[in-house]
């Protein structure tokens, strides 16, 4: 054979070979389309479903911060980055629920949000992560890009829920409700190829806690301050009842005692803090009442036992310690009815009123993750269901069905090209040179 059948032949393979490479490098996945969403973040501050508005989570998806990465294969920037606060008066407008028809949203509604972000990273090598809540709050699990916007009304904490079983569901105000949560935020991530993670933060938490149950205790200790204040008075120390106003001030101390934990990040996923309530407003029933009496039987045995100028025994004096024993029996017998009296028709009263549970995760049949920082669930969630701080990555596409065509991998391409055109350039001369010689 002479050199021009050899060479050719060579050239012919050396162009196939580089074309066969060209095209494993640039071809798309066999499984993938150009529509495909490679990946998704998305961060919402609120989430739900409204028994009077079916589509409020269609509503609550549009005011989402949501990056997206579509097409197969990826053209667009290899990280998509999406901060658009949330406008609550754009997206859901005017919400009323209840008896009482009041505002479920914002403007002194049931549900109030306050300075608080979102944010949603999607990456074209199928990875994403989501946050939405307080910054301040944000959990390590993501990084969030400075400066982000906030929504929501600074003068308040993350998240208000006020709740009042007549406004809400009718009938007697057995109990109203005010829960403070000062930091609230979620985070998810997936990073390519592994299981989604998510982690929430919730600190900063206070309630106030009134309503006809806790004014009936208040109710039954007057006459016996009523009784004792006859002799109290008489040495100018009357007691003022301390529960007089018909609320009981609850802290995060407090809510942590009732649950037994030191940290409220920490609890199951899907704890309802609002079942602590009861417990707590008991046990702080009890704490504000001893402290009343054991202040009273100081400031009552600081008086002096003689009166002077003849130093006769200080009577007024005995009756008000008397009075102080006796006082102090009396209470003693309603604080130990509590339980019957208050803390089970309290918890009844609650759970039928309002819930808000900490650290709900969610997989949806889609394959997309979300972790939620807070659901309030109004009447059980018969009148509405409200995610608050929610962050949601996925469905993501795995690398095998990601196409290497983006810039990087077009560059490698054109490498592959251009090296198979000099192989070519180089076959071809050395043809002609043995042409030349035969």
């Amino acid at each position: 054979m002479n050199s021009k059948s050899k060479l050719w032949p060579t050239a012919v393979g050396v162009t196939a070979v580089s074309a066969l490479a060209i095209g494993l490098v640039a071809a798309p996945a066999a499984n993938a389309a150009p529509t495909d969403v490679i990946s998704v973040g998305s961060g919402q501050i609120i989430d739900g479903s409204v028994l009077a508005i079916p589509n409020f989570a269609g509503l609550a998806a549009n005011g989402a911060a949501t990056a997206e990465q579509i097409g197969t294969p990826p053209t667009g920037p290899a990280i998509i980055e999406n901060t658009d606060p949330l406008d609550l008066s754009a997206v859901f407008g005017v919400v009323n629920v209840g008896a009482g028809n009041i505002p479920l949203l914002q403007n002194n509604g049931i549900i109030q949000v306050g300075a608080v972000s979102q944010y949603g990273k999607a990456v074209n090598d199928g990875s994403s992560e989501a946050f939405s809540g307080t910054v301040s709050g944000a959990p390590g699990l993501v990084t969030l890009p400075a400066g982000l916007p906030t929504s929501g009304d600074p003068a308040i904490p993350a998240a208000r829920i006020t709740a009042g079983t007549a406004a809400i569901l009718g009938g007697a105000d057995l109990a109203n409700v005010t829960l403070d949560i000062t930091t609230l935020a979620a985070a998810a991530k997936k990073d390519q190829g592994a299981a989604p993670q998510g982690a929430y933060s919730v600190a900063g938490v206070s309630a106030q806690v009134g309503g006809t149950l806790v004014e009936g205790v208040a109710d039954t200790i007057n006459p016996l301050l009523n009784t004792a204040n006859v002799a109290l008075t008489a040495v100018g120390l009357p007691i003022t009842n301390p529960l007089a106003s018909g609320v009981v001030e609850i802290t995060e101390a407090d809510l942590l005692a009732a649950a037994g934990v030191a940290d409220l990040n920490s609890l199951p996923a899907g704890t309802d803090l609002v079942s602590f309530l009861p417990a707590a407003v008991s046990t702080k029933i009890q704490s504000i009442l001893a402290t009343t009496l054991a202040s009273t039987r100081a400031a009552v045995q600081a008086l002096p036992d003689t009166l002077p100028p003849l130093n006769l025994p200080n009577v007024a004096k005995t009756t008000a310690l008397l009075a102080v024993t006796t006082l102090e029996t009396a209470i003693n017998g309603v604080v130990g009815g509590l339980a019957a009296n208050l803390v089970t028709p309290l918890g009844n009263a609650l759970t039928a009123l309002v819930s808000a549970k900490v650290n709900i995760q969610e997989t949806a049949p889609s394959g997309a993750f979300t972790q939620r920082a807070l659901q309030v669930g109004i009447a059980g969630g018969s009148i509405a269901t409200v995610n608050l701080a929610n962050a949601t990555v996925g469905p993501n596409l795995d690398a095998a069905a990601i196409p290497l065509v983006n810039t990087d991998t077009m560059a490698i391409s054109g490498g592959v090209a251009l090296l198979a055109l000099l192989t070519w350039l180089f076959v071809r001369s050395r043809r002609r040179s043995a042409v030349a010689a035969a």
